[in-house]
């Protein structure tokens, strides 16, 4: 038995989260999901998982690598590619890229299907169909996908209420110090205990959100006394009045004389024979002023500044739903107006792989909508074509730039989009 154990290669130590990965991967009736779907997924829950910095890295070059048809059925998503190549495409060392796996393996996204000498490779027929593979597999993704839905939507919820959190406390911080404006010393307590909630942070920013809200009602309660206080001394009572004698000081109009003369200033008489003469002169000469001469220079210049709105003249939301259908499936949400494609913009970056700098670079450039416009366009074809765009970055800023050229027919683009039947 020893003598076994001394032949036997060994590649790695193993862990609960690795065997759980490859209970998963040899199981035969794996989920058949679409590959952007699960992108899309992977993405958003990356945050929950602890996947950061270079393991997101590495896990964004994976599924760019990974093939579609690999994940229907009969197929099997495997990538192959050796650590050394992904150390020099994440500039790092191969150690760190190794961790990095392992750490994707041990959340249930990937698993190791080693070859015999632990090479990776992919073997495909003349269909594409795979043969022989070796790698990196997907496969433990597939099924823990629906997991990894609720566990991101239970995120984001935690996020969005944690925001809504911090919101509330700095609005209600800064109504408490407008109620204590007229007088901060009867309002020291509240403003002290105001101060000392925001401060905290140790405490969980929903409870802050519930202290200040208190303190909110205690400073309005205050307040309402210290109004009723004020109006009660500033009643006046009619005990104790002097009676005087009505004085009127509004004269009495004369209705009986009037004036039959209309009052004017320069006006036209209509019983002078030379009145109109300027008029009429004013009319058959054309105005020549210095403003006519710079008026071609201000039509130019208001065709510059709205140069950002003429790509979007024709462009309509309902034009942009039906071009954009991929899309808003893909997301799960219907783009019913302007408003829910402002609301989609951060799950559609990530979904495309845009950086936020680069989308802000072009909302600087071009306008918040022109740039969403931009970006559900091509989240729309990279959806239908994965191989027509492989940087989508530098396709967003492609289109930034013929938008700043006036080059840019986004309606051409969205009725190409309504025309292709989605396969």
């Amino acid at each position: 038995m020893s003598s076994t154990h001394k032949t036997i290669a060994r590649f790695r130590r193993l862990s609960d989260g690795i065997i759980a990965s490859a209970v998963l991967a040899q199981q035969d009736n794996r989920p058949v999901i679409e590959k952007h779907e699960l992108s899309l997924t992977l993405k958003r829950v990356a945050p929950c998982l602890g996947i950061k910095a270079t393991a997101y890295h590495v896990l964004d070059i994976l599924l760019g690598l990974v093939q579609a048809d690999d994940f229907q059925e009969g197929r099997r998503p495997i990538v192959a590619i050796s650590n050394q190549r992904l150390a020099e495409y994440t500039l790092h060392s191969t150690r760190t890229v190794t961790r990095c796996l392992k750490q994707l393996v041990e959340a249930g996204i990937l698993a190791y299907k080693d070859s015999p000498t632990g090479r990776r490779y992919v073997n495909r027929d003349r269909t594409g169909r795979p043969i022989q593979a070796y790698g990196l597999d997907f496969t433990p993704a597939c099924f823990n996908l629906s997991a990894f839905k609720n566990r991101a939507d239970a995120f984001q919820q935690e996020l969005n209420a944690q925001r809504e959190a911090k919101r509330t406390v700095s609005r209600l911080a800064r109504a408490i110090l407008d109620l204590a404006e007229f007088d901060n010393k009867r309002f020291a307590e509240l403003i002290d205990r105001a101060r000392q909630i925001s401060e905290d942070s140790e405490t969980s920013w929903t409870t802050r959100a519930s202290q200040m809200n208190a303190v909110y009602e205690d400073a309005l309660y205050m307040s309402k006394t210290e109004t009723k206080n004020v109006q009660k001394d500033f009643k006046m009572s009619v005990a104790g009045d002097i009676s005087v004698a009505t004085i009127s000081n509004t004269p009495i109009s004369d209705k009986i004389i009037s004036n039959n003369k209309r009052p004017h200033s320069n006006e036209r008489d209509l019983k002078d024979p030379q009145s109109g003469k300027a008029a009429k002169k004013a009319l058959r000469e054309k105005p020549r002023s210095k403003f006519q001469k710079n008026q071609p220079n201000s039509e130019k210049n208001e065709r510059a500044g709205g140069a950002k709105n003429d790509c979007l003249d024709h462009v309509s939301i309902g034009l942009l739903q039906s071009a954009c259908s991929r899309v808003q499936v893909t997301i799960g949400k219907q783009f019913n107006s302007w408003h829910d494609l402002i609301g989609s913009a951060h799950t559609i970056k990530l979904l495309i792989g845009l950086g936020d700098r680069e989308f802000g670079h072009g909302v600087e450039r071009q306008g918040h909508l022109l740039a969403l416009v931009c970006l559900a366009v091509i989240a729309e074809k990279a959806l239908r074509d994965p191989e027509l765009i492989s940087h989508p970055g530098a396709y967003f800023r492609a289109m930034i730039d013929r938008a700043g050229d006036e080059q840019l027919n986004l309606t051409k683009s969205l009725h190409g989009l309504c025309s292709k039947p989605v396969r």
